[in-house]
Formats: structure tokens, sequence, C-alpha cells
């Protein structure tokens, strides 16, 4: 006890000979208590087109010069115990071609910055392209004056706030456990986007930016009102996307999750692990596919094709042809009332699905391409019945009710190894009669008494095939659903 008391006692006292001789030092450690500003020398912008700063952890605030010269001040107001070696403040600069570069050496150790703070100033309205790199400050950039052309960030743990001013060219940020924020009073310019991130955040929530690329990604958000490319092609990434509205997105990743409101062009979405997708409005071909995550889209214009394996695929509304495809999971297709009917568009009402213990549900389809294998089931209500038509199950349930008001010829074809069969539908011949046969059955459905029905091509072209291997299978029309 009595070493220890002095072990502390003497602590105590090389404390406080640092603390009362200014400049002193014990074993590299000193004692710092700055209140100071340090400036560069001030450059004139003529043969100056790009500004680097490098530093470590003080703010860092980029404004608008009150001349036409570009300059650094450092103010200073550091206080603690730092190694000899990191307690001084320098401003390292050169020019290297048409690059001006700042180096600032700032104090760390057991010491806080205070409201020590770092003001690039650079004329308001310059084009110079501005790169800024640190450990972990928070760099600001507030002026509507401030008028820049390509503006590079890197940075650990320091968050950058680009809350006014402009931007002509391009962004090239490289973020750890970071936030870029880009403010809805900074003017962009369709401006592209290069990023790597670790965990950290982009938020432009109320910009509108041309092509954007990640190079790297861990669990990073995305946060983006508008761009015209989004470019995501890793194949480790987590973390969250969510935009507004994209002209074009293409995402490789393994467990992203993905929001977007609009997609105009087009989407290739490839997650292989549990990332989920949710669309809003689709109104280019899309082809989305997940592992574990489950698909969700809005309302559809074009061509789409979902695939998942344990995930639920569900489509509120569409007015284009579909194929999903889902192991496990549940599929939900519903079909515009405003779609063209596939007699008028091939391209209109058209489902191909498949699953092995889900259910699918369809609704408002005329021609459908529909596999079910082991325990899957299928809910189905058609509009009209067009073309080939295949419904084939296993050992779950077919349920499949037509449109009472279904006024096209076509052929029913029903059958089931073992399973049971009821069938029974207003339009059958002489105005009805079902059956209940698992054995092979074709029936004319809208059949014209007194009239050479065989001899009527339709009865080829529209073929409606309902089969099951031990499910039950039943069959019926608005008229006859509850019989």
């Amino acid at each position: 006890m009595i070493i220890i008391l002095l072990l502390i006692g003497l602590c105590a006292v090389g404390v406080l000979y640092l603390f009362f001789v200014p400049g002193s030092s014990l074993f590299g450690i000193t004692y710092i208590s700055y209140h100071e500003d340090i400036y560069s020398r001030a450059y004139a912008t003529e043969n100056i087109s790009k500004v680097e700063l490098n530093s470590r952890s003080y703010q860092v605030n980029v404004v608008p010069s009150s001349t036409d010269e570009i300059s650094l001040k450092v103010y200073s107001n550091s206080l603690g115990f730092v190694l000899t070696r990191n307690s001084e403040v320098v401003i390292n600069e050169s020019a290297e071609g048409d690059t001006l570069i700042f180096n600032v050496a700032e104090p760390y150790g057991l010491a806080t910055a205070n409201s020590s703070y770092i003001e690039l100033r650079i004329p308001a309205i310059s084009d110079i392209d501005i790169t800024l790199t640190n450990r972990n400050a928070t760099t600001n950039l507030n002026s509507a004056d401030l008028v820049i052309n390509n503006l590079t960030y890197r940075s650990d743990n320091g968050d950058l706030n680009f809350n006014a001013g402009e931007i002509k060219g391009s962004f090239d940020i490289e973020l750890g456990n970071a936030d870029f924020t880009i403010g809805g009073s900074v003017v962009t310019n369709n401006n592209n986007v290069t990023i790597a991130m670790t965990t950290g955040q982009f938020s432009a929530q109320e910009s509108i930016l041309g092509d954007f690329t990640i190079n790297r990604n861990n669990r990073g958000v995305f946060l983006i009102k508008q761009c015209n490319r989004f470019g995501f092609n890793l194949d480790e990434g987590g973390g969250r996307v969510e935009i507004e509205t994209v002209a074009n997105l293409n995402i490789t990743s393994s467990d992203t999750n993905v929001y977007v409101d609009n997609i105009v062009e087009g989407a290739t979405i490839r997650l292989t692990q549990s990332g989920r997708v949710e669309i809003g409005n689709v109104q280019g071909y899309s082809d989305i596919i997940t592992n574990d995550g489950a698909i969700h889209v809005g309302n559809s214009t074009a061509r789409l094709i979902l695939q998942s394996n344990d995930g639920h695929i569900t489509v509120d509304s569409t007015m284009r042809e579909i194929e999903a495809s889902s192991a496990y999971g549940d599929i939900s297709i519903t079909f515009s009332e405003q779609a063209d009917s596939f007699n008028e568009d091939r391209t209109s009402r058209t489902a191909t699905a498949s699953t092995n213990n889900g259910k699918i549900t369809l609704h408002g389809a005329e021609n459908i391409n529909i596999n079910i294998a082991e325990n899957g089931r299928a809910e189905i209500y058609m509009n009209n019945v067009y073309g080939e038509n295949i419904l084939s199950g296993n050992t779950g349930e077919i349920y499949l009710v037509i449109n009472e008001n279904a006024d096209n010829k076509y052929t029913l074809i029903t059958q089931s190894t073992s399973g049971n069969v009821s069938v029974d539908l207003a339009q059958f011949q002489a105005g009805g009669g079902g059956y209940h046969t698992n054995a092979r059955t074709e029936t004319l459905v809208h059949f014209d008494s007194g009239v050479d029905n065989e001899s009527d091509p339709v009865w080829d072209e529209n073929v409606l095939t309902v089969s099951t291997a031990s499910g039950s299978l039943l069959v019926r029309d608005s008229i006859t659903v509850n019989f």
C-alpha cells in the first residue's frame, strides 16, 4: 500500500509539474493549453485548379474567401496531456503543379480539441476541385456563395455536412463509420457519385444526382431522392438502399435491403442472402432475385421476372406479363383492371409462376402457365381463357375460378391421379352440368347447341389444362363458386 501511495504521489507531482511549468516535459509527455490562430500563406488562383487539405480531428469549415486568394486558418484551443512529439500545431503547405496541398498537424492524446477548427478559404466562384482527408473531423460546407467543381472526401469517422453552396462536378467519397449529407439548399447539377463505405450513411434526400456507383459497402445506408443510374455490384454487402426515383437500378449484393419508389427504365437486382426488395412503381423491364428476402411491387406497367427461395412475392397491380417463382414463399399477383386483354396484346394478363411448398394466388389473368410441386397450393381467378393454359399441381389443393362474363370459347381439360375433383361451370353445354371424376375429362366451354362446335378452330387455340397428383381440384366460375 505504501508503494502504491508513493507511486500515486509521484504521478500527482509529475502532473502538477507539467501543469505549472509551461513547455516542460516528463517521460516524453507534456501539457498543452492553446488559444491561438495560425495562418498559411495566401495563394493566387491563376495556376491552381485543385486544393487538398489533410488533417486529423479538428473541425473543418470550407468557406468563401473575402479575396481572390486561397488560404488556411487554424484556430487551436486544445487542452490536455499529449506526447511531446504530438503537441504542436503546424501547417505544412506546398504547391505541386496545379495542386495546392495543406497538411495540418494537430495535437492529440489525452487532450480535448474544445472549439478548435480549420478554415479553408477559397474564392466564392472558383471552379476549384477540393479534396478533404481526415481521421474523424466534422466537415462543413455551409455558404450559399460557395461554388466548387469536384469534391473528394476521405474520412474514417468524420461526418461531412454540405448544407449550402453549389457543386458542378462529381463526388468521390470514401467513408468508414461516417455520414455524408447533402442538404436541400445545395445546388446540384446531375452530379455523378462514386462512393466506398463501411458502416456510414450517405444522404441526399432533396437532391437530383447523376450516376451513383458503390465500390465498397459493408452495412452502409444510402438515402437518395433521385439519380440516373444506381450501380452496386459486390459479392458481399449489407445495409440499406432507399431511392425515391431512379432511371436504371443495378444491384448485386448479399443481404442489402432495397426500397425504391419509382423505377423508370428498369432494374436488375441480385441478393444472395436475406435482403428484401420493395418497389412502388415499375415502368421498365425488371429482373429481381432474392434468396431469403421478400419481394414486393406496388404497380408495374412493364414485364417482371421475380424469384425468391424462401421469401414471399407480392405484386399489387401489374399491366404486363409476369414470371414469378418461390420455392417456399407465397406468391400473390393481381392484374390491373386497366390492363389490356391477352386477346388484344399477348404481353398483357399472362402469368408464369411456380412454387414447391408455397401458395400461388393470382387475380385477373387470361393466360397462365403455373407449376406447383410438392405441397404447394394455388388459388386462381381468371378473367378469360386465351391461348394455351396449364395449371399443374401435385399434392396440394388447386382452386380455380373463371369470370362468369368470360365470353370466349375454350377447351377445359381436367385430370387427377388420386385427388378429389369438382368441376361446375355455368357456361357448360346446355347451360350447366358439372362432374366429379378424376379421370381425364375434356369439355367444350360455351358450347352452342345445334352448331358444329368440333370444327371451330377456337377450341384448339384456347385450351385450359388443370391437373394434380393427389391434391384436390376445384373449378368454378363466379356464378357457381358457392356450389
